[in-house]
């Protein structure tokens, strides 16, 4: 009997596993030309079929320098640079370079009114280079003339948090607190081991915090809004048992507040992680509305000198809320 409960139990585990990992979001795809983010204002890059990163040709086009037309005739996009003309057709493999036919392993697109490009072909072709890290998906395009970018400080040890990778020197800004981008990082991960499940008439909170770099700490705020104006706030400060939450290891919460989940108006989730002394560089935003009215998952910055950063159309509420 107690090999079967043992085995009962471990199917149990990986069944809570799986669902809390499902519920993670994708990193969004970014292009970094010359050690600063591209912003697309509409149209996002994406990956095509054949793994290349497809950006908007406008945008990847002016941000390497060169000036950027458009053949409709011969539905082509045509880059000129610094005595180099590159054209790249649509629905086309062949694409030249100051006329010298070559081949890519891919095509251009038009999609959502917009000509769309692979990175790799036209930055190379205009004498930029490009490196690509899977693990955070971002392409790095340095133009020509242009060093890569070093960090102020040099050296520093990588180690590997639930597969956030983190340098101690160049992901740490002056005043000691985790970077901006590096942050992003870490708060999406942690979306993977958050979920709000509902066992044998019952509702919980579940939270098996990730791993995080020695010295910083998780900061979780969990605020349940009812439709009769009331709330619930989960957070590790309160001196209320029912509502306190460790900020490390795991927790299985109760909502005991919530008798029918139809009473309940929204979820709104904050997540940060801090430097004990100096705080933190932004936080994630989610807000959930169960009638699906309002959604919101954003990186919310600390400093005004940086843009808020959605994840909105990337985040599988449904998979996160379970409450049914």
């Amino acid at each position: 009997m107690k090999r079967i409960a043992l085995i009962i139990a471990l199917v149990c585990t990986f069944v809570t596993l799986f669902s809390m990992a499902s519920s993670a979001i994708e990193l969004p795809l970014r292009v970094v030309v010359n050690g600063s983010k591209l912003e697309f204002p509409d149209e996002q890059p994406f990956i095509d079929e054949n793994g290349r990163t497809q950006t908007p040709a406008r945008f990847i086009g002016e941000a390497l320098g060169a000036t950027v037309t458009w053949d409709g005739n011969e539905k082509k996009a045509i880059f000129s640079l610094a005595g180099t003309t590159l054209a790249i057709y649509i629905g086309k493999k062949e694409y030249d370079v100051n006329g010298i036919k070559k081949q890519m392993d891919t095509e251009a697109l038009l999609l959502g009114g917009r000509t769309f490009v692979p990175a790799r072909y036209v930055a190379e072709a205009l004498g930029a280079t490009v490196d690509w890290d899977a693990s955070i998906r971002t392409v790095y395009i340095i133009t020509k003339g242009k060093p890569t970018p070093t960090p102020p400080a040099q050296g520093g040890t990588v180690k590997y948090y639930d597969g956030v990778a983190f340098n101690d020197v160049t992901d740490v800004d002056a005043y000691g607190r985790i970077t901006v981008e590096k942050s992003k990082e870490f708060l999406l991960n942690f979306t993977k081991y958050l979920s709000f499940v509902k066992e044998n008439g019952k509702y919980y909170i579940v939270c098996d915090y990730p791993e995080k770099p020695e010295g910083y700490e998780w900061n979780l705020v969990v605020r349940i809004y009812y439709k009769n104006g009331s709330s619930d706030w989960y957070t590790p400060i309160t001196r209320i048992t029912e509502y306190q939450i460790p900020r490390e290891g795991s927790f299985k919460k109760e909502a005991i507040g919530i008798s029918n989940v139809n009473n309940i108006r929204s979820f709104s989730i904050s997540i940060s992680l801090n430097h004990p002394k100096t705080d933190n560089t932004g936080l994630l935003d989610i807000l959930f509305y169960p009638d699906g009215s309002k959604k919101r998952c954003e990186f919310v910055p600390e400093s005004g000198l940086y843009k808020n950063e959605s994840y909105t159309n990337t985040f599988d509420f449904n998979k996160m809320f379970q409450w049914k």
